[in-house]
């Protein structure tokens, strides 16, 4: 019983050392970009260096190009106002695409479910990369 409730005090102790976070200026999430298309803008996470340095590199350039992602419903707390946002493992750039994935952002949410259950992808042509949030 003795050593269980070592290791009891041990993990709570631990827990409550990782909870304190002392630094109000460290970012919350994944690191967020914003994108803009037509006017329109919209904002993409992503999860790896390599997309990144990708994001990173359109940003600091000021090219246009295509942001491709695979889309799901739901704003998942970063790309609001919108009720989509594009699956932050899936995003990249390239330099062209298919037309079938290419629009405004008004356009996936004015017919959301067509864009979710027959297109998968949103991959808009003359995308600029122009804020990173975080």
């Amino acid at each position: 019983m003795r050593v269980y409730a070592r290791w009891t005090t041990a993990a709570l102790a631990v827990a409550a050392l990782a909870a304190c976070d002392d630094d109000a200026t460290a970012p919350e999430g994944n690191p967020a970009f914003a994108v803009e298309v037509s006017g329109e803008r919209f904002t993409v996470e992503v999860t790896t260096p390599s997309q990144v340095q990708e994001m990173e590199a359109r940003l600091s350039s000021g090219a246009t190009g295509v942001v491709i992602g695979d889309i799901e419903a739901g704003a998942a707390g970063h790309n609001q106002p919108w009720s989509w946002h594009m699956v932050p493992s899936t995003v990249h750039t390239a330099d062209a695409s298919i037309e079938l994935c290419d629009g405004r952002p008004s356009l996936v949410e004015d017919d959301l479910e067509y864009w979710l259950d027959t297109v998968g992808q949103f991959c808009p042509w003359g995308a600029k990369v122009v804020e990173r949030i975080r």
